[in-house]
């Protein structure tokens, strides 16, 4: 009896009709593509049936014979801080994914650290090696001595802009690298198209990287073996190769190649900076070089990317055309960081 809540009907029905009569149907999925039980490669701490694109589909009862059925999907991923919630590998990630689950983290507990963010940020970039392997370290402040990785996670959870808690449970998310190796495997099997959401995060950073590969490194120096491939210490796994399964990738630490960040010019809708520039925008050198990078190592292509928590604030990504074959070759590397937002 609630005039505000839609009508109870037949939902399944209606969308075979809207496709029928040549109308646009929307599916957005509830859960993370690695959350289905339907992966073989993570199934084992899945939540879900089939949280995949084609299990979406199914779900939806679509005549997926339809000549007038054609589908396009866009896979979506957040960053900077990429969390992900539930158990399982993580080798982009700053603590190990089980971490704050058994020690029993909450909000409280990063609040009373009192990290500061710009501080401890600059310390784990800082703490990058050469080869792109973050190095231990630990981070120093009036409160206490704690692990980077941990002090990481904790100032990425509680920043004012990330707030990656659980929505019901409060628990914090674990966060981490962006992850071109996961993504690949999302891509190979959805297409490659990709928004990505809470860009404008990056304005408060003055660095920040990406995962571009996992190492293998058993602390024991244990052999494993994943659908027919060996894994001893130093095995690289690129982005785009076949991902292991689970009881490999707990032994992986990311790779990862550091971007410049971009706080002189963030693209948050609503910053002075944002505000103050002619439409469409060419968007800062050190976003596009995290895009370029992003589309490189994965072979997705980013139609959007999201600066702010409003529906309205997306960024519809074009590629500003090349004048010439020489100027192209001259300028490949600018040229192919200039985009623009869509009138």
């Amino acid at each position: 009896n609630n005039d505000e809540f839609p009508r109870r009907a037949d939902v399944s029905h209606m969308l075979r009709q809207a496709v029928k009569n040549g109308d646009k149907v929307l599916l957005e999925g509830p859960q993370s593509y690695f959350l289905s039980n339907a992966a073989e490669k993570i199934w084992d701490s899945g939540t879900s049936a089939n949280t995949d694109a084609s299990g979406m589909l199914c779900a939806s009862r679509l005549n997926l014979t339809s000549s007038g059925l054609r589908s396009l999907v866009i896979n979506v991923h957040k960053t900077p801080g990429s969390s992900r919630v539930g158990s399982g590998a993580n080798p982009c990630s700053f603590v190990p994914q089980h971490y704050f689950s058994e020690v029993k983290a909450n909000k409280d507990d990063f609040e009373e650290m009192h990290i500061d963010w710009r501080d401890v940020s600059k310390q784990y970039f800082a703490h990058i090696l050469p080869n792109g392997i973050p190095a231990p370290g630990k981070f120093v402040n009036a409160v206490g001595t704690f692990d980077l990785g941990v002090a990481m996670a904790a100032a990425t959870c509680i920043h004012p802009s990330h707030r990656e808690f659980g929505v019901t449970s409060g628990r914090p998310r674990v966060v981490g690298f962006f992850d071109c190796v996961a993504q690949a495997e999302l891509i190979s099997v959805q297409g490659p198209y990709c928004s990505i959401s809470a860009l404008d995060r990056g304005d408060e950073y003055d660095e920040y990287a990406v995962c571009i590969a996992y190492v293998f490194a058993h602390p024991e120096g244990k052999k494993l073996y994943s659908n027919g491939r060996e894994f001893t210490n130093g095995t690289i796994i690129k982005a785009g190769e076949q991902l292991p399964t689970q009881q490999v990738l707990y032994y992986c630490l990311p790779i990862v190649k550091k971007v410049r960040g971009w706080r002189e010019t963030p693209i948050f809708a609503r910053s002075d900076w944002w505000r103050a520039q002619q439409h469409p925008v060419k968007l800062p050198d050190a976003v596009c070089e995290l895009l370029d990078l992003i589309e490189h190592f994965t072979g997705t292509q980013i139609v959007s990317i999201g600066n702010g928590p409003r529906g309205e604030d997306i960024i519809y990504i074009t590629r500003a055309p090349e004048t010439s074959l020489a100027a192209s070759t001259l300028n490949a590397v600018s040229a192919s960081f200039r985009r623009s937002k869509k009138n």
